[in-house]
């Protein structure tokens, strides 16, 4: 056996060995030591390889034309599971404005995903050839972040054995399986920027979709399906043809994508005073219909009027019709609505505390999805 291949092993061995920790030494809600031990695992591991072999820029082919793939394709996870939100509403991350809480969050997750990716890297790199390796690498990587994540909940029930399985383990070992393949057939990079995404994104945006187990897993699950079907194809492309492919065209679609996830983070979120939702009924026809989406505006109670389009919340769900009377009593003000294309008046009456905001634009078709998406729901 070659000595290069020996030492490959013997790191594969000892990445086993830290597994064997984690799963048997460390005990579990132990969140800080759980953290050293394993960064400090993968840094010794990478500093054994890296004083062996040296550390290789990576300049294999297709590398920026990937990366603009797979970020395209998180551009789009991201928007349809923000839209799905729209729907299954929103729940706080762990974002939070203190410097120190942040860093305490997010540092441990950061360099515990860009160690494990430098490890892959420099396993594949220089053990290109040998699958074996790399499906060994690839197992053991998932064990440890399983691991990882057991031991920071509580695994009692057996609804906490289905939920840590659909939503942890099987998308774990879609995630690894997928930077599996991505280091080894065409670089490191698309690998760490997906990884880093997804696992960072609940840390600095200030809330995420409330999508449930059973969506949740299945989103996770199809995302790496999704991006090796699209990256495979560049690769069999660039296999036949013997050319790397150009990428503007992939800033092109990536660069709207992006705008389009800001945007919508910021309307469903309502960041600066705007937020979109889907309509679900045609009762302000001819103003907007059914799979139109409308995007309201925060304002002061005291500020509305007869004839402005009042957005209100009534047991859970977002009406949107016109006001035709305000009133008060006490020191609560009470509105009167219709819908225009409703031949009566709403027997519900708002107040000042389910007051939302007030209509100001429209755009037409693109919450038919929503509305589709929620109505099926309503069947189960």
């Amino acid at each position: 056996m070659k000595k290069n291949v020996r030492i490959i092993y013997f790191s594969i061995l000892l990445l086993g060995i830290l597994d064997l920790m984690l799963a048997f030494f460390i005990k579990k809600n132990t969140y800080n030591l759980e953290n050293t031990v394993i960064i400090a695992g993968l840094s010794a591991i990478i500093i054994i390889l890296i004083s062996n072999f040296g550390l290789k820029r990576d300049k294999r082919y297709l590398k920026t034309t990937t990366t603009m793939t797979v970020i395209t394709d998180l551009m789009l996870y991201g928007i349809i599971i923000y839209l799905l939100g729209i729907v299954l509403g929103f729940n706080r991350s762990y974002f939070v404005l203190d410097i120190l809480t942040f860093s305490k969050n997010i540092i441990p997750v950061i360099l515990i995903t860009v160690l494990l990716e430098m490890l892959r890297y420099l396993v594949v790199s220089n053990c290109y050839k040998n699958i074996k390796v790399i499906f060994m690498f690839t197992v053991l990587s998932s064990i440890l972040l399983v691991i990882y994540d057991a031991n920071i909940g509580r695994i009692t029930t057996a609804e906490d054995k289905f939920i840590f399985l659909s939503t942890i383990v099987f998308p774990i070992i879609a995630q690894e399986a997928i930077c599996g393949y991505m280091s080894y057939k065409i670089a490191c990079l698309p690998s760490f920027i997906y990884k880093l995404v997804l696992n960072i994104y609940i840390y600095i945006i200030p809330i995420v979709p409330n999508l449930g187990n059973y969506i949740y897993s299945v989103a996770n699950i199809i995302l790496p399906f999704l991006i090796y079907i699209s990256l495979n194809k560049t690769v069999i492309k660039y296999e036949r043809e013997k050319q790397s492919l150009k990428s503007a065209n992939k800033y092109i679609f990536a660069i709207p994508l992006v705008l389009c996830l800001i945007v919508l983070v910021i309307l469903v979120s309502g960041v600066f005073g705007y937020r979109m939702i889907a309509v679900a009924s045609n009762s302000m026809k001819p103003k907007y219909a059914r799979g139109d989406a409308v995007i309201y505006d925060k304002v002061n109670y005291q500020d509305l009027k007869i004839g402005d389009i009042l957005a209100f919340n009534k047991e859970g769900t977002i009406i949107t019709h016109r006001i035709i009377k305000i009133w008060k009593r006490g020191n609560d003000y009470y509105y009167t609505t219709k819908g225009d294309n409703n031949s009566g008046v709403d027997l519900f009456n708002p107040t000042n505390d389910n007051v939302l905001g007030v209509v100001k634009y429209r755009i037409k078709y693109i919450g038919y999805p929503t509305v589709l998406i929620s109505e099926y729901f309503r069947k189960e």
